[in-house]
């Protein structure tokens, strides 16, 4: 069973939940564009990593079957023990992708957004998997069943789902023992302070332990995201953005040693050569400037719509398409990959988006009459893709009359 997959309707439900509360607070957590491209990456993740899990998951059954590990009891206190070691692994596991580059890569996406709220939580990488499995297998040579490893994972995944928010603050003896909205809220942080701390996914003690635990301070409000900005709601490139950087900074450098080192060193080291030519700026708590670009009501409505259904989409998808089969796997994707890459460039206010979205949604009508293996019932697919093309169509259409009601009021009091 898919538990993350299971808890993806409570992770709604909460949000709408954080949202009437910010609502009422006034609070002002949420924005639309940012909201929709921290779900955009968690959905890529959950699709693409779907077939990654079981990858690692026969990783683990086959060096179980090969390697000499122990045995351990299956009992109630073996999940305890289980889920507790995890947790260690897995601070080990996040404070690695804190402190070198090519590992940084992978988890960056996961501290993009420049907002914090329980969308945040989803903003995941769909290639964790090439390096979080390596971190857990002493527990396999302990003696603990590749199933255990990974239901307790989905476990300590889910719990850390709730502690991204800003509307809970201190919660007493908690904060000493588990991770809690405050403690993770400084993890995401850029100020100074609050750099590379409190690694923990369930139990803040390692930190406290390891010398890497920092509280929230009350004169120094949290900034979050990274401090090299996304400036992107694509939620590819937001996979690619480091991994992207240092290529390119390998590529300019003029030392061989240099080129292979930069992937391994610690994050944000440069090249001293290229560094000079090329500086990157640096987003600051004093200097930050959300990245917000504007769009006409219409088409933010139109996107939001947009978005539901390709939360449905996503879920079909898992549900029903065979991740080992590549062929129909890739096909079902086409729709909601591509999708959320064109949603992502609707909020940017691309001035080709409208026209590209409408396109590949009245092609993408055809696709069900044109694969065979399609599983979903032809008409409605193709109706729902359709009707995609015509909302955004539609919404245009109201910017541009919108657009011309304005002209036409400021000749008329001229």
């Amino acid at each position: 069973m898919n538990l993350i997959l299971a808890a993806v309707p409570i992770f709604i439900l909460l949000i709408f939940v954080e949202l009437a509360v910010s609502h009422y607070r006034k609070a002002g957590v949420y924005r639309l564009n940012d909201a929709v491209a921290s779900m955009s990456t968690g959905m890529i993740s959950q699709t693409m990593g779907f077939a990654t899990r079981f990858v690692s998951f026969l990783g683990y059954t086959a060096l179980w079957a090969v390697l000499p590990h122990g045995e351990v009891t299956m009992s109630p206190l073996m999940w305890v023990v289980a889920f507790v070691l995890y947790d260690f692994c897995y601070y080990w596991s996040h404070r690695a992708q804190h402190t070198i580059n090519v590992l940084w890569g992978i988890h960056v996406v996961h501290h993009q957004s420049e907002e914090y709220n329980l969308t945040t939580a989803l903003r995941q990488p769909f290639n964790g998997f090439i390096i979080g499995s390596v971190f857990y297998l002493p527990m396999l040579f302990i003696g603990f069943p590749p199933e255990v490893i990974v239901t307790v994972g989905s476990l300590n995944l889910i719990y850390q789902y709730w502690v991204h928010t800003r509307l809970i603050n201190t919660l007493g003896w908690m904060e000493l023992v588990f991770v809690t909205p405050m403690n993770h809220r400084v993890h995401h942080a850029i100020n100074d302070p609050y750099i590379d701390r409190n690694f923990g996914g369930v139990f803040i003690l390692w930190d406290r332990m390891l010398g890497t635990y920092q509280a929230e301070l009350a004169d120094e409000p949290c900034a979050y995201g990274v401090r090299k900005a996304l400036h992107s709601w694509n939620p590819f490139f937001a996979n690619a953005q480091v991994h992207w950087q240092l290529a390119k900074d390998s590529w300019h450098a003029e030392r061989w040693w240099d080129k292979v080192r930069i992937w391994f060193m610690p994050t944000g080291w440069r090249p001293a050569d290229v560094n000079a030519r090329y500086p990157l700026p640096r987003c600051l708590p004093d200097t930050q400037q959300k990245y917000n670009p504007p769009i006409p009501g219409a088409l933010s409505i139109a996107v939001l719509a947009i978005h539901v259904f390709l939360v449905l989409v996503m879920v079909t998808f898992q549900l029903m398409v065979p991740v080992n089969n590549f062929t129909p796997a890739l096909v079902h994707f086409i729709p909601l990959g591509a999708g959320l890459w064109l949603n992502g460039r609707l909020l940017e206010g691309r001035p080709d988006a409208v026209l590209h979205s409408s396109v590949f949604w009245g092609l993408c009508a055809l696709i069900p009459w044109w694969y065979e293996g399609w599983l979903l019932p032809p008409m409605g697919s193709s109706a729902a893709f359709l009707f995609t093309a015509f909302l955004i169509l539609f919404s245009a259409r109201q910017k541009a009359v919108g657009a011309a009601n304005v002209v036409s009021s400021k000749s008329e009091s001229s």
